[in-house]
């Protein structure tokens, strides 16, 4: 019951963002000739950018595990990251999970130390992320408090009044067959914390403090640099398909990568309608279209063809490290056997 609250609430908060918010400003014509008119250079870079961001992201975790001394190569991990990120589609952090388990069957890493890595890799990422929001905001306050604002006047706006009476029903009704779970089920609950978490804590301890260790930091700190300006470039290149975002300069591009990051870091599946919400908001305030509704439309558009292309990459490469991995377990299980008999 818990995982499918889990699985469900998630996913119907995104729905829900994108059904009220977005389609109703969507131009379905528009957002096919952003494809099909599209130069497929720029489609092609905002890919092969993703996929560095990704590698070097692979790479960095292999550097926090050799001081436990595991020695993860990079391209295990590497497809480690793809299948997490292919995972989060379907279930928001659960991808983490899954890239945990992809290392401890390719390379044996056991399961709660890379999770302390992948901690440590996320609060990394939230401190620069909440850097960059801050210079953002420092750069651009006026225009991010309103996109804010109007996003969540644009909430209520669109909901009527019996539509949030039924989300709120839903809402409750979730809540409560939830606490009925964890009643249910609080023996089971009490036993696992008490008889396997404390080892699973410790091992997750020791990943978290791998930093402390890692022999080359200003290597470790290329990588995280390399990640984040991977992901700045692989979404302003996207700018370039469309002559409305063509002109936006870097600091506009900036402040896009930003509120896309904030999109992807809220727990909806792939960002699905935070992304599209905030970073169309973001174009919209820049004024892309002369004329205000059209603004509105164009905005949404785009901002929602960023993040189709984002999700086609993890959804192609990600589906493709999937079956490699899955093709390497099983040669590797099955030469185990040959060798047990």
């Amino acid at each position: 019951m818990k995982k499918i609250i889990s699985y469900v609430l998630p996913l119907g908060i995104g729905i829900a963002l994108f059904y009220f918010l977005i389609v109703p400003n969507l131009d379905w014509s528009e957002l096919k000739k952003s494809f099909t008119e599209a130069n497929p250079l720029w489609l092609l870079l905002s890919a092969i950018f993703a996929l560095i961001s990704h590698w070097a992201r692979g790479v960095r975790s292999c550097m926090l595990l050799a001081p436990l001394g595991y020695k993860v190569r990079a391209y295990p991990a590497f497809l480690a990251v793809m299948v997490g990120y292919l995972t989060n589609l379907a279930l928001p952090r659960a991808g983490e999970v899954a890239r945990c388990g992809v290392l401890q069957k390719m390379e044996g890493v056991p399961a709660q130390i890379t999770f302390g890595t992948v901690v440590t890799e996320r609060i990394i990422d939230v401190f620069i992320l909440l850097g960059l929001v801050l210079l953002v905001l420092a750069l651009e306050f006026g225009r991010i408090s309103q996109i804010f604002a109007e996003s969540w006047e644009g909430l209520f706006r669109n909901i009527s009044v019996e539509k949030l009476y039924g989300i709120a029903l839903v809402g409750s009704g979730l809540l409560i067959l939830g606490i009925i779970a964890i009643y249910v089920l609080r023996k089971k609950i009490r036993v696992f914390l008490q008889s396997r978490l404390g080892g699973f804590l410790k091992g997750v301890w020791q990943g978290i403090m791998s930093f402390r260790n890692v022999q080359n930091k200003p290597l470790f700190v290329f990588y995280t640099l390399l990640i984040w300006a991977m992901y700045y470039l692989m979404s302003y290149v996207l700018f370039f398909i469309r002559p409305e975002t063509a002109s936006l300069n870097p600091l506009q591009a900036l402040a896009i990568l930003v509120m896309g990051g904030i999109g992807m870091a809220l727990p909806v599946q792939g960002g699905i309608g935070a992304y599209n919400l905030l970073v169309g908001k973001t174009l919209e305030s820049y004024r892309i279209a002369p004329n205000p509704q059209q603004n509105i439309i164009l905005s949404s558009t785009i901002g929602t063809f960023m993040h189709i292309v984002q999700t086609l990459v993890v959804l192609v490469f990600g589906g493709l490290a999937f079956v490699l991995v899955w093709f390497v377990s099983k040669k590797k299980t099955e030469s185990e056997k040959q060798q047990a008999g």
